[in-house]
């Protein structure tokens, strides 16, 4: 008897580690690829905007205000500033898929928290989307648009019927990373953007800045 609460707790061990390596992608059923779908739907940026905006990464709190300005040459800029006039950061998304770092503050200049504010905020422009066709599954009520990038995916998901899009997703081969979602009638001109981590400490919200 004595060795019973011990096998036990080996066979939840076990449960554990199984749990814990199962992909959360594993319900995912290839399907048909739907192009009207795909054009009525897939991310394709934002206007211009304003966006109030709080970024909380590592244990720091930032507020501001945020623009996505989209420039003549068809790139886009995303510039955070506090209301002070400080710019937290400044990035640059050419047309061709390359990145620039224009500004940014010390406490933000570490490359972890670089990487993953590009990836941020290239998934929430579509850039993944770009040019190519993606690859199509369901889960459950929804069905998942996805690009393969080395080791990740990003996904946008929309409901079975294609009549909205409820999220983009930026995930590994088994874990989800990121979240977004766009809030709004017009998906290209949102009311609010959330943005959720998953593997590294940190969240945004973005909020439209309407000007009278």
């Amino acid at each position: 008897m004595p060795k019973l609460p011990m096998r036990y707790l080996r066979y939840s061990l076990l449960l554990m580690v199984a749990f814990s390596c199962a992909s959360e992608y594993k319900l995912l059923q290839p399907a048909m690829l739907e192009q009207s779908c795909v054009s009525k739907i897939k991310p394709r940026g934002f206007t211009t905007s304003w966006f109030t905006t709080s970024v909380d990464v590592v244990g720091k709190h930032l507020s501001g205000l945020l623009l996505i300005k989209n420039q003549p040459d068809s790139s886009t800029r995303v510039v955070f500033t506090s209301e002070a006039g400080i710019t937290f950061f400044d990035f640059e998304f050419t047309k061709n898929g390359t990145f620039a770092v224009k500004r940014i503050v010390s406490q933000l200049d570490k490359k972890p928290i670089i990487q993953t504010l590009r990836k941020d905020f290239e998934l929430t422009l579509g850039i993944p989307f770009r040019g190519v066709t993606p690859e199509v599954w369901t889960m459950n009520t929804e069905k998942w648009y996805g690009v393969k990038q080395k080791n990740e995916t990003s996904y946008f998901i929309t409901d079975t019927e294609c009549a909205s899009l409820l999220r983009l997703e930026l995930g590994s081969t088994r874990k989800k990373k990121t979240e977004v979602f766009i809030r709004g009638k017009d998906p290209h001109d949102p009311d609010s953007v959330q943005i959720k981590h998953y593997n590294f400490a940190m969240q945004i919200e973005l909020r439209k800045l309407m000007r009278e």
